[in-house]
């Protein structure tokens, strides 16, 4: 997981999509996350989001990929971490575009040396 460390101030909304199993952590005051499952966006004003108020030291990890605004609540900054998980199947798509490259470079190869043996 790579953490981002990032302050959230009073009266202001930090919105940004998440992947699930993003973790959010308050660690010096108390931070309200506000977020709506996905599956339900087209019920916007129908069904309420889910909000999290964070005590200091507290953890929420999301369930699923959604838009979440944060906000300090209270008076005063509250720094938090935000931890994001890794891409899923980033090794598997590495090897896989690996192959995809060793696979055309031989073809390049071979049709390289088919155009030198008409030629010559």
């Amino acid at each position: 997981m790579q953490a981002i460390r990032q302050c959230f101030y009073p009266g202001q909304f930090s919105g940004r999509y998440r992947r699930a199993g993003t973790q959010l952590v308050a660690i010096d005051g108390v931070l309200r996350l506000t977020y709506r499952d996905p599956a339900l966006n087209w019920l916007l004003n129908l069904t309420s989001p889910v909000a999290v108020d964070l005590e200091e030291g507290e953890c929420h990890v999301l369930p699923y990929d959604t838009f979440v605004e944060i906000q300090a609540v209270g008076s005063s900054v509250v720094n938090g971490i935000v931890s994001v998980p890794v891409q899923r199947y980033a090794l598997i798509a590495a090897i896989g575009r690996g192959i995809a490259w060793i696979g055309s470079y031989v073809r390049a190869n071979g049709q390289r040396s088919a155009k030198q043996k008409i030629q010559g």
